[in-house]
C-alpha cells in the first residue's frame, strides 16, 4: 500500500516517472533514512527497476 500526503506522492510518482522513461535502463532505491525529503519513518525499502534494464548500459 503507498500512502501519504498527495505532495509526497506526488514526488514519489514523478521519480517513477523518470526512471520508466529513461532509455538506458537503471534502478530506483527508495529507503527512508532520518530527514528524507518524502517518506515517513518506518516505510520500507523499495528497489525498482527500469522496464528497459536494470542497470544502465555505459
Amino acid at each position: 500500500m503507498i500512502s501519504g500526503d498527495s505532495d509526497n506522492r506526488a514526488v514519489l510518482a514523478e521519480n517513477l516517472r523518470d526512471l520508466a522513461t529513461a532509455e538506458d535502463g537503471g534502478h530506483l532505491h527508495i529507503d527512508y533514512f532520518p530527514g528524507h525529503f518524502y517518506l515517513a519513518e518506518g516505510s520500507l525499502p523499495l528497489v525498482v527497476n527500469s522496464p528497459h534494464g536494470g542497470m544502465p548500459g555505459w
